[in-house]
């Protein structure tokens, strides 16, 4: 059996996001650890990252004592990683800028192996022969009974995908051909995200990869079976930034893919996470969609009252007006009324 583990998306940075309350740096960390772990348990050849395991794209707001706990924990896996580009991972989201930021310091110092392009990761097992009274095959030692499997990496690439990155991902002497790629993907496929490509499932079950891991969308969609023998794992992200219902109730994980000649099978490891009250400003929460709500009444009253508004009355009195209200949300809306008309 040939194991390698799928994790994605670790939005790994020196601050936490406005929502959190923990250590997130620590927090994340931990979670890397426990990946590590999980390859040991399942004596995995590799980790599979699916990009975005930096989250800040500006290189000088990565310290280097992040970079340094990062290199830190993956020097103690049992086995190498393999590690595709996110849109996070390079200023501007473009890999051009690749060799700036931390995630290039790692591909450099052999912390991570390059997994994108023409850089590609196989992974044989088989019987070794040659060695200890066992037989020679063809006149010296080797591997009878060869099993193979080979990874392309796919990454991220701008809103709008180049599908040729896809079809033209051929299989060769291998078993079984995977793919990491850091795109939007479901069943139904479409746009997102101010116009972000989304790759349909049915779209890919005729192609030639066996399973296809996606990174990207931080939603757990899980792993289907797309057709006979065609799978796609997109179990979303290691971390829990935001504070969306979806982020908070949702449970990390990685994925332990399991290879053996004419199978495919697999395991998901949830992480070991705090709970959400523990980690989440959720009264912080409320209050943002408390004021959203307001904003959103707000220009909605703010559109009825300045389009039928007396226009002996003016603008600001009208939204002095506007009921139901908050205060501070009128004071603001009105210092932007008369910043405007200063810059008349």
């Amino acid at each position: 059996m040939i194991t390698l583990i799928w994790r994605t998306d670790v939005h790994l940075a020196d601050r936490p996001p406005q929502s959190r309350l923990d250590d997130w740096t620590a927090t994340l960390l931990e979670k890397i650890t426990q990946v590590g772990e999980i390859a040991l348990k399942e004596h995995a050849l590799a980790v599979l990252d699916g990009g975005d395991f930096f989250h800040i794209k500006s290189p000088s707001r990565n310290s280097h004592e992040l970079v340094n706990r990062a290199a830190r924990v993956h020097r103690g896996y049992p086995c190498p990683v393999y590690a595709t580009v996110g849109n996070h991972d390079c200023k501007y989201g473009s890999a051009e800028f690749l060799k700036e930021g931390p995630l290039g310091v790692l591909f450099e110092t052999g912390v991570f192996h390059r997994l994108y392009d023409e850089h590609e990761a196989v992974f044989e097992t088989g019987d070794f022969v040659g060695m200890n009274g066992h037989q020679v095959v063809n006149g010296s030692s080797g591997y009878a009974n060869k099993f193979k499997v080979r990874v392309v990496g796919v990454p991220y690439h701008g809103t709008q995908y180049d599908m040729n990155r896809f079809t033209t991902i051929v299989k060769g002497d291998e078993d079984f051909l995977v793919v990491v790629a850091h795109c939007l993907a479901n069943e139904k496929g479409g746009t997102l995200f101010e116009g972000e490509d989304i790759l349909k499932y049915s779209d890919l079950a005729n192609l030639a990869p066996d399973v296809w891991c996606f990174g990207h969308w931080h939603k757990d969609q899980g792993v289907k079976e797309i057709a006979p023998g065609k799978w796609v794992v997109n179990v979303g992200s290691l971390s829990r930034g935001s504070l969306s219902q979806e982020d908070v109730a949702r449970a990390p994980k990685c994925v332990s893919l399991n290879f053996q000649p004419g199978k495919f099978s697999f395991k998901i490891h949830p992480m070991k996470i705090q709970p959400a009250i523990e980690v989440f400003d959720l009264e912080g929460r409320e209050r943002r969609i408390a004021r959203t709500e307001a904003m959103d009444t707000f220009v909605d009253h703010l559109k009825d009252t300045i389009t039928f508004r007396d226009e002996d009355i003016s603008i600001e009195d009208s939204i002095k007006a506007v009921k139901d209200l908050p205060d501070d949300v009128k004071e603001r809306a009105i210092s932007y009324v008369e910043q405007a008309k200063r810059s008349r």
